[in-house]
């Protein structure tokens, strides 16, 4: 909303017969004066004079429709009457901007209204303070549908979550290397009457999570969810007999990639005032992780820090940037561990069972859709219980 001292708006009405029969209806006001042209000559007028409030609601209109329009809440004004006004006069009303603070959010008008003849017959000033909305759920986009990218979506929390997102909207359904995983999710997804396309990216190299980004957008023209599930493979190493390329690999894909596809879907989601952003935590951010996993569980908290900061700067631009952290899932990806220990942790969890990928795609779901519209920077725990 720019506005600059001198700026004008005008507007054009007639007082006819019709207008001023409405106004005395709604107001009450039916004096002869107005109403009547014999009792107006009576009292010295050539006809009958309209109501010189129909000048002021027809400034409101402006005001509250044009300059400044949606939000303006008309806080003070004065104003005269120079000359009466008849029915059937054309009037010109004037705003101008005699000054503006966007901080204060006060716009001061001057204002002024002319009959045919060039004569002003109302001055005044008003004071208008600019609203802007504090509670409002962001649109969902075109017709309801919602485009969604699911990273590492060949399998496991992320070909459930595809799955789970599909029924509002095509699903971009993301792989590195299981092209044969990727079209069975997507051929699931087409089965059930729901629209899906594969899509390869290495997002452990720079600049692939862009890219992936561009060719979603062309192929389906918009994106309203990122879920980034991929991560790298993972297999236990002891801190001391760890190196940095343990580390790095799972830094470019968790944060590096992340950051990448943050970037890119500001200007996309900004642009619509919509979007929702959910990453793949894991429950070892909230208590202590067992041992082996500091390149896993290290690049998981650098990850959480960057969804916590972007919750802040999207936030504004109708972006909310979220986590879930499930606990142990059944998955190839938990494959390492052995039997006996997920027989314990089902036994230790309050629902006596671990958690399955669609426990995670459920959530997501929610996390996308309108209703959790208002939240926003948090890392939603699907553990069954154990975090508390």
């Amino acid at each position: 909303m720019d506005f600059h001292s001198g700026q004008q708006f005008k507007e054009r009405f007639v007082l006819d017969e019709e207008v001023v029969r409405r106004f005395a209806a709604f107001s009450g006001d039916v004096n002869p004066l107005h109403m009547d042209a014999a009792e107006a000559r009576s009292y010295g007028f050539p006809q009958a004079v309209a109501h010189g409030a129909i000048q002021v609601a027809y400034l409101s209109r402006m005001i509250g429709m044009v300059v400044p329009g949606a939000g303006a809440l008309w806080t003070g004004h004065s104003l005269q009457w120079l000359k009466p006004v008849y029915v059937g006069d054309e009037i010109e009303l004037q705003v101008e901007v005699r000054s503006w603070s966007a901080g204060a959010g006060l716009l001061q008008l001057q204002f002024y209204a002319s009959n045919t003849k060039g004569e002003h017959v109302m001055k005044g000033e008003a004071e208008v303070k600019v609203g802007h909305k504090l509670a409002s759920v962001a649109p969902a986009g075109p017709d309801g549908q919602r485009v969604a990218l699911v990273t590492g979506a060949s399998g496991g929390i992320g070909a459930a979550t595809a799955l789970a997102l599909s029924g509002n909207g095509p699903a971009a359904v993301h792989y590195h290397a299981n092209a044969a995983g990727a079209e069975a999710v997507v051929k699931q997804i087409v089965d059930a009457g729901g629209k899906a396309q594969a899509f390869q990216a290495d997002l452990s190299k720079a600049g692939a999570a862009e890219q992936l980004v561009q060719a979603v957008v062309v192929e389906f023209g918009q994106l309203d969810v990122l879920v980034h599930a991929a991560t790298a493979s993972l297999t236990p190493v002891a801190l001391k007999d760890s190196n940095a390329a343990d580390f790095d690999a799972f830094w470019r894909v968790q944060v590096a990639a992340s950051q990448e596809l943050l970037k890119v879907m500001i200007p996309l989601m900004g642009a619509r005032k919509h979007g929702r952003c959910i990453f793949l935590g894991t429950a070892y951010l909230f208590g202590q992780p067992p041992a082996g996993l500091a390149h896993y569980v290290a690049a998981k908290q650098a990850l959480w820090g960057m969804v916590r900061s972007a919750s802040i700067e999207l936030g504004p631009l109708g972006i909310t940037v979220n986590m879930i952290s499930p606990s142990m899932t059944v998955t190839g990806f938990s494959a390492h561990v052995p039997q006996r220990v997920r027989e314990v942790e089902a036994m230790k969890n309050a629902c006596r069972r671990l958690a399955t990928p669609e426990d995670s795609a459920a959530a997501v779901a929610w996390l996308a859709s309108n209703a959790a519209s208002f939240v926003n920077g948090v890392n939603l725990p699907v553990t069954g219980g154990p975090v508390m």
